[in-house]
């Protein structure tokens, strides 16, 4: 099993982060949402990014505020806070793998 110490819940949360971010970066770019035409470079990158943080920080940022009571009992501190350290770092990683993958493909 992968989540035995904190390392491998920052591992994990990083791989998940950049999965899902270069998967939402594609496929808005591909369905050509927001339209080219309509806005900047930047808000198109933007949109993305932003859905892709909201999807993968949503649920250990709740379990770290909010549910606190309804967390793990094995889940420590330390390991929540690697999983989201992991998660951010996953996002960027995405986004620039997602970036660079938009233009070789599309």
């Amino acid at each position: 099993m992968l989540h035995g110490h904190s390392t491998d819940r920052l591992v994990s949360g990083a791989l998940a982060g950049a999965i899902v971010t270069a998967f939402a970066l594609l496929l808005l770019i591909w369905l050509d949402i927001p339209p080219e035409k309509h806005v900047g470079t930047a808000l198109r990158l933007a949109v993305p990014l932003l859905i892709s943080a909201c999807a993968v920080l949503a649920r250990p940022l709740l379990l770290k505020t909010v549910l606190r009571s309804r967390r793990d009992p094995l889940m420590l501190d330390e390991d929540l806070n690697s999983l989201l350290v992991g998660r951010a770092l996953g996002v960027v990683a995405g986004f620039f793998f997602g970036v660079t993958l938009a233009t070789e493909i599309l």
